[in-house]
């Protein structure tokens, strides 16, 4: 029997009744019987093919309308898997672009309970690691530009949160070189997540130094981009004070570690990396003059050179670089700060690591600061005088 003979006798059938021109009440009910069975093997036929979406390629709104009319096929449980039609969407190579019709009708009928977001936050059984429909669709494929596509179009549908990023650690499920799109989109999302996710009790940074080289370049090369005027993950702590530079030298051995960041700063050369690791690690610096000496003349983001952000780090940075201050020019000595406005001498006078002895030194080296200062001051009294006038 073909699906139209079928609908005829059905139309048939209740033409019979709604007339009244078939009154047998016996009849009818077990007519209603065998439809109610049909029905069931009809949804039960419905929930088995939204397991192989990937495989007959129905449009996305022929799934929607299925989901309508039969939500049950939503939750249906395959008995080989134990996934349900969301999950194993997002597991295969075409069945990614079905995981946003499925959430959307998932959360209309509540798929998986209230919080589960229409089955986006249920563990799939099929993965050890206890990943949920997120987090798999977040690392699962090599089809990472179409994976990309449905991950933006959770976002506009509200169904992919900031909150996630963290809360799911997708930054570290999707830092790598086959997921490299969905990273960066993530990463943009939510940049201090790169700083802020922590995987099991350590920082993301130092989880990762524990792996794979391309993972360690795709997060250290986000952390520059994102966070450069801290001197991206280099310099974040774990629970011990140990920071990134430090753990990845003791995971990948010092040669490999600055092998690495070569790799990533020098073909630009335009990172101040050198007034990162003067102020955060001195101990390093050293190491790094060797292998960056071209950053020696680069400024930061606030426009200072070397010697001014580390002056503006407080006398005790610059006390533990006093080859910084031994090599102060006359000329350094008598340019300002161009955020503070303050010339070196002044620079070594203030907070809790004030150095009297520095300041004197610089002084003695350059008294002339004084008379410009003078002459600043003297200038401001004339226009004030003026203006009372």
């Amino acid at each position: 029997m073909n699906i139209s003979t079928f609908q005829s006798n059905l139309d048939f059938i209740k033409s019979l009744y709604f007339n009244e021109e078939w009154k047998d009440e016996d009849c009818k009910k077990e007519i209603l019987e065998v439809l109610e069975e049909a029905n069931e093997k009809i949804e039960k036929a419905f929930g088995e093919s939204m397991h192989m979406l990937f495989d007959h390629k129905p449009s996305v709104e022929a799934v929607e309308k299925v989901a309508n009319k039969f939500p049950s096929t939503l939750s249906y449980i395959d008995e080989d898997d134990g996934r349900i039609p969301i999950q194993l969407a997002a597991a295969t190579i075409d069945g990614p672009q079905y995981v946003p019709v499925l959430a959307k009708e998932g959360v209309k009928h509540k798929v998986g309970g209230d919080d589960a977001r229409g089955g986006l936050l249920l563990e799939d059984p099929k993965y050890s690691d206890g990943w949920n429909t997120l987090e798999c669709l977040s690392n699962a494929g090599d089809d990472d530009e179409e994976r990309l596509r449905v991950m933006k179009e959770l976002r506009d549908l509200g169904l992919l949160l900031k909150k996630d990023i963290r809360e799911h650690k997708l930054l570290g499920i999707s830092c790598w070189k086959d997921n490299q799109m969905r990273f960066e989109f993530l990463v943009r999302l939510d940049p201090d997540a790169l700083i802020e996710t922590r995987i099991g009790d350590n920082p993301l940074i130092h989880y990762v130094s524990t792996q794979v080289d391309e993972r360690i370049i795709l997060l250290l090369k986000a952390g520059f981009e994102y966070h450069a005027n801290v001197g991206g993950l280099l310099f974040v702590e774990d629970d011990n004070g140990t920071t990134a530079f430090d753990f990845l030298c003791n995971e990948k051995g010092v040669e490999k570690t600055m092998s690495l960041l070569y790799q990533i700063l020098s073909p630009k050369r335009d990172y101040p990396i050198l007034h990162h690791v003067f102020i955060n690690a001195p101990q390093h610096k050293d190491l790094f003059m060797k292998k960056f000496p071209w950053a020696y003349h680069l400024k930061d983001h606030n426009g200072r050179t070397l010697h001014q952000a580390v002056l503006a780090a407080g006398p005790n940075i610059m006390n533990a670089n006093d080859i910084l201050l031994a090599t102060l020019s006359d000329n350094q000595i008598q340019t300002k700060d161009p955020i503070t406005t303050l010339y070196p001498f002044a620079a070594m006078a203030v907070g809790e690591y004030a150095d009297l002895e520095q300041c004197y030194y610089l002084l003695r080296r350059q008294p002339s600061v004084m008379d410009k200062r003078s002459r600043v001051g003297n200038t401001r009294s004339r226009k004030r005088r003026k203006m009372s006038k």
